[in-house]
């Protein structure tokens, strides 16, 4: 379990934000774009009993009262069906009580965003099972992380046709899954190495920023996850 906090910016969006998409279970509160604090815990089946006990505690633990969070920002997936769903439960449950939207940031944009300007297109992979993966290719321009084409759901063999240049593959599940993919990527490909082990909070916080600031909060009852797949099983 991991916990920080940092000063807070008076005068400025306040945000909380969720990620429940995958093996991760964390929350942090942001003022103005600066990471106020953060609670996480990697373990595996936690999150429907400790996310929203970290929402409380962290409340708590950086002196912020409900009503002055200006949203909830979500890590809206892909990634797994049961994590994401206890997620936009807390965000909904919370949002609707507050008053507030959700923002809602999709996981792989986040991982994209943590990893930073590189020299390489980056497409961050998420390991879908069954033997496909969850992926997105981005690229910066300036100071901006741009997509390119949509959030896919894709067999190995189809990064032939996904790909048209090399990439730097990044998340979690990219030193793992990267033997699997490495015949069919492009020439120069590689995978960012060190990788955090879960979306980060301060990342998915910024990102979440910048939507709220473009208006693109949304009502709760409007959220939905970002499955990619028909559910047919928890992962």
């Amino acid at each position: 379990m991991k916990i920080k906090k940092d000063a807070s910016e008076a005068g400025q969006p306040v945000l909380l934000g969720i990620e429940s998409s995958g093996s991760a279970c964390g929350v942090g509160i942001s003022s103005g774009g600066r990471l106020s604090g953060e609670i996480s815990a990697n373990i595996r089946n936690i999150h429907s009993r400790q996310l929203a006990p970290f929402v409380e505690y962290l409340l708590q633990s950086t002196g912020t009262v409900g009503r002055e969070l200006s949203a909830v920002v979500l890590s809206a997936g892909p990634g797994s069906f049961t994590g994401l769903r206890i997620g936009y439960s807390v965000a909904k449950g919370l949002a609707h009580a507050l008053g507030i939207p959700i923002v809602e940031v999709p996981t792989l944009d986040v991982w994209a965003y943590q990893a930073g300007m590189q020299s390489l297109p980056v497409m961050p992979v998420i390991d879908a099972h069954r033997g496909e993966i969850f992926c997105a290719f981005y690229q910066w321009e300036g100071e901006e992380l741009k997509r390119s084409g949509e959030y896919a759901l894709l067999k190995p063999p189809d990064l032939r046709g996904f790909l048209n240049s090399a990439a730097l593959l990044a998340g979690a599940d990219a030193a793992g899954l990267y033997p699997a993919l490495e015949p069919f990527l492009p020439p120069g490909s590689r995978r960012l190495h060190p990788s955090p082990a879960s979306p980060q909070l301060w990342a998915l916080l910024e990102l979440g920023l910048q939507k709220y600031r473009q208006n693109l909060a949304s009502h709760p009852d409007s959220c939905e996850p970002l499955y990619l797949r028909a559910f047919k099983g928890a992962l």
